[in-house]
C-alpha cells in the first residue's frame, strides 16, 4: 500500500484535475474520496456511513433555512426597500449611488447568506437605474460585485455554518466574529469610490441629500431591523440556536411579507424552489467534501502533515503565508466552500498546532471565499453581475478588481490584528 502522505497528495492531485476538466466540484471532491478508501482499504464500504454521519448533523440544517428566509425576503421585494433607504441615507457622498450599492448590500447580507444571491438582489435594482443617471459601468458593476461579497461575511453566513459543523466552532461566536471585520469591509470599500469620484468626476454624478427624506426610511428598513433583532438577537442572546434562530427568521419573513401584501403563491413556489436548488448545491458539495476527509483522516495525513510543519522549522507566520497561497490559488478554480471543505481536515490541525484561534481562522477563510467569488475564471458574484447588466465580461472583471484588492488588505489588516474578529464574540460570550 502507497505512504499515506502520497495517497493524500494523489487525492488532492486528483480533485484539482477532475475540477479543471469541468467535473463537478461534488463529485470531483466524491469521486477522490471513494478512490483513496478503496486504494488504502481494499474496499470502499465506508463511504456511505461517513456520508450519512457527517451530514446527520443538526447544525446543517440552519443552512436550506437561512437560504430560504433570504430566499422569501428577496420574492417578497424587502430587498428594493432596502435599497431605497440605503440612497437616501448614502447618495450624497462623493460616489453617489454607489455607496447605496454598497450600503444595501450591506443591510442585505445580514438576512442573505449567499454572495451571489446578495449581488443579484441588490444589481437587479440598480443597475437599470444608475445606467440611466450616466455612473461609469466599470465602478457600477464592481462595486455590486464587491459590495456581493458581504452575504458570507457579515452573519448570517452558509460559509460559517459549514466550518461550524466541520471543525466544531461555535456557530455564534463566527457569525459574531463577522460583524466588524463586515462593516471594516464595508467603509473601505466606500472609501475606494468616494477615492476615484473626487479624483475623475466622470465616474458618478452628484447626488442630493435631501434630510426630510429621510425619516421615511423607517418604512424601508422596519422588516430588516425585525427579523436581525428577533434572529441575531436571539442568538447571540443565548435563547436559541443557529438553527432555531433560522426557522423564526423563515417565519419572521413570512409574516412580514404577508403584513407588506407581497406573500402570493408565486412569491412562495419561487422561494422554495431556489431555496431548494441552491440547498441541495451546498449540501451535495458538503457530502463529497465529508468524503474526501474523512479519508484523508483516515490515512493520517492531518497528522503527518501537522508533524511535518512543527519539524520544518518555519515560523508560524511563514507557514501561515503558505496556507494563504493555498488559498489564494483554490479561489481561481473553486467556490469558497468547496475549498473549505477540501482542505479543512489537513489544515487544522496546524492552525490549532500554531496556536491561531479557529474561529479567527473561520472568518480568514470567509474573507479567501469572497476574495474567490471575485477571481477570474471561476468567480461567481462576477458572472453573476454580467448576466444582469449585459455589459461585457471584461469590464465586469476590471471593476471588480480593485475590490479584490480591497479584501487583500483587509485580510492583511484582519491577521495582524485578530482583536477585530475576536473582540465581539468575547464581549457577547466570554473568552
Amino acid at each position: 500500500m502507497p505512504s499515506p502522505l502520497l495517497l493524500g497528495v494523489t487525492c488532492f492531485a486528483l480533485i484539482i484535475i477532475l475540477i479543471v476538466l469541468g467535473v463537478p466540484v461534488a463529485i470531483g471532491l466524491g469521486l477522490a474520496g471513494v478512490i483513496g478508501f478503496y486504494l488504502l482499504m481494499g474496499n470502499a464500504n465506508a463511504v456511505s456511513y461517513v456520508a450519512f454521519d457527517f451530514t446527520n448533523n443538526f447544525v446543517l440544517t440552519a443552512i436550506p433555512l437561512f437560504i430560504l428566509m433570504g430566499e422569501v425576503l428577496v420574492h417578497g421585494r424587502i430587498s428594493e426597500s432596502l435599497y431605497r433607504a440605503a440612497t437616501k441615507w448614502l447618495a450624497w457622498a462623493p460616489g453617489g449611488l454607489l455607496h447605496a450599492n454598497i450600503g444595501a448590500c450591506a443591510l442585505f447580507s445580514a438576512i442573505c447568506g449567499s454572495s451571489p444571491a446578495t449581488a443579484a438582489a441588490i444589481a437587479s435594482i440598480s443597475v437599470p437605474e444608475l445606467e440611466r443617471r450616466g455612473y461609469d459601468t466599470r465602478i457600477t458593476v464592481g462595486s455590486l460585485a464587491g459590495g456581493g461579497t458581504l452575504g458570507i461575511l457579515i452573519p448570517p453566513s452558509v460559509n460559517m455554518i459549514v466550518y461550524g459543523a466541520l471543525t466544531g466552532a461555535s456557530v455564534a461566536r463566527l457569525f459574531a466574529g463577522g460583524i466588524l471585520p463586515g462593516i471594516m469591509v464595508s467603509v473601505l470599500f466606500m472609501a475606494y469610490i468616494a477615492f476615484q469620484a473626487v479624483r475623475n468626476p466622470m465616474l458618478a454624478p452628484k447626488e442630493k441629500f435631501v434630510a426630510r427624506r429621510l425619516p421615511s426610511t423607517f418604512f424601508d428598513l422596519w422588516p430588516f431591523v425585525v427579523i436581525m433583532g428577533v434572529v441575531l438577537g436571539g442568538i447571540f442572546g443565548g435563547i436559541f440556536t443557529p438553527t432555531e434562530g433560522a426557522a423564526i427568521g423563515v417565519f419572521v419573513s413570512m409574516v412580514i411579507i404577508l403584513v407588506q401584501r407581497q406573500l402570493r403563491w408565486s412569491v412562495l413556489r419561487d422561494s422554495f424552489s431556489s431555496a431548494v436548488t441552491t440547498s441541495a448545491m451546498v449540501l451535495i458539495i458538503v457530502v463529497g467534501a465529508s468524503i474526501v476527509g474523512s479519508f484523508l483522516a483516515f490515512a493520517g495525513v492531518p497528522r503527518i502533515l501537522a508533524q511535518a510543519v512543527a519539524n520544518s522549522g518555519l515560523s508560524k507566520w511563514a507557514t501561515l503565508g503558505l496556507i494563504y497561497l493555498l488559498y489564494l490559488f483554490l479561489g481561481l478554480f473553486m467556490d469558497g466552500i468547496s475549498a473549505m471543505l477540501m482542505t479543512l481536515p489537513a489544515i487544522m490541525p496546524i492552525i490549532e498546532l500554531l496556536g491561531f484561534d479557529i474561529v479567527w481562522f473561520g472568518v480568514v477563510l470567509v474573507l479567501f471565499a469572497e476574495m474567490a467569488t471575485l477571481t477570474p475564471p471561476v468567480a461567481a458574484n462576477v458572472f453573476v453581475l454580467q448576466a444582469i447588466s449585459k455589459k461585457p465580461l471584461r469590464d465586469v472583471y476590471m471593476g471588480s478588481m480593485p475590490f479584490f484588492f480591497i479584501l487583500l488588505v483587509s485580510l492583511v489588516i484582519i491577521t495582524f490584528l485578530p482583536v477585530i474578529i475576536l473582540w465581539l464574540p468575547n464581549l457577547m460570550m466570554g473568552s
